[in-house]
């Protein structure tokens, strides 16, 4: 079986981690696994499009960026919104 590289984007401190998942998994379970978030924490993970990818399969998300938040923060296309104000974007 092969694996699928997802890196991991930090929606708070916006730190990054490639990280080399089996196929199989949902996006949750990857990033459970891959320590990059501390054990029991409250996350939610969202998609280029800001939108929630928790329950997807991870493989859909090969070698692209996913970003790890609080639920229901302002992650919006793989940055940062304030609601309208100004938008921060991911590099």
């Amino acid at each position: 079986m092969s694996t699928t590289t997802v890196t991991l984007r930090n929606a708070i401190s916006n730190a990054r981690q490639d990280v080399n998942i089996q196929p199989g998994q949902t996006v949750r379970q990857a990033v459970d696994d891959s320590g990059f978030i501390a054990a029991g924490s409250n996350f939610s993970v969202r998609d280029k499009n800001g939108q929630v990818v928790d329950e997807r399969p991870v493989e859909e998300y090969a070698n692209t960026v996913l970003s790890v938040g609080l639920p229901g923060d302002g992650v919006v296309g793989g940055a940062w919104s304030d609601g309208g104000a100004g938008t921060h974007h991911a590099r």
